[in-house]
């Protein structure tokens, strides 16, 4: 008997613009970007976590994937280990698995070179799901750095299908 597909929320931190994506097998359910640039900075963290929360409730991922961070001294700056760690912690109370990936590995695999730059990252992912080109070229500089955080999240969850079988097993590198 074949096991179903697994679901996976994959998440791209950030305290500005998180990118965040679901996939179910080979399908993108939904991506997009959680805009906190007009959140002010002492709610931005609980916001994300709120929205983390909502993701995992209304998807129900086998799996989330988060980009690996790391400590910072800075107190601001080390909301974005925090949201990991949340993510981390949410992901277990829901019952899913947990993995998190470097960068550069996640663009070794998805763009075949590890110090590939986000906008390559980007034509990747289009390459794989067509309906995404419309992001790639924007009027606005900002725009484009905006929706490279989507391409971000959902190049994070292709790296996983790529490395991992299929199942709940837990990961990180």
């Amino acid at each position: 008997m074949r096991k179903n597909p697994d679901t996976i929320l994959a998440l791209d931190p950030g305290l500005r613009d998180l990118g965040y994506a679901v996939l179910h097998g080979r399908r993108l359910v939904t991506g997009g970007v959680l805009g906190l640039r007009r959140v002010p900075k002492n709610e931005r963290l609980a916001t994300a976590r709120k929205n983390v929360r909502t993701w995992l409730r209304t998807h129900r991922p086998d799996i989330v994937v988060v980009e690996k961070t790391y400590r910072h001294p800075v107190p601001w700056l080390n909301q974005l280990h925090q949201l990991s760690r949340s993510a981390r912690n949410l992901a277990t109370r829901q019952h899913a698995a947990f993995a998190m990936y470097s960068p550069q590995r996640v663009r070794a695999t998805v763009a075949g070179n590890g110090k590939a730059k986000k906008p390559e990252v980007a034509i990747a992912v289009a390459h794989r799901f067509p309906s995404l080109r419309v992001y790639l070229t924007q009027d606005r500089r900002w725009k484009e750095r905006y929706w490279q955080n989507m391409f971000d999240a959902i190049a994070l969850a292709l790296h996983h299908q790529t490395t991992q079988p299929p199942s709940r097993s837990r990961s990180s590198d």
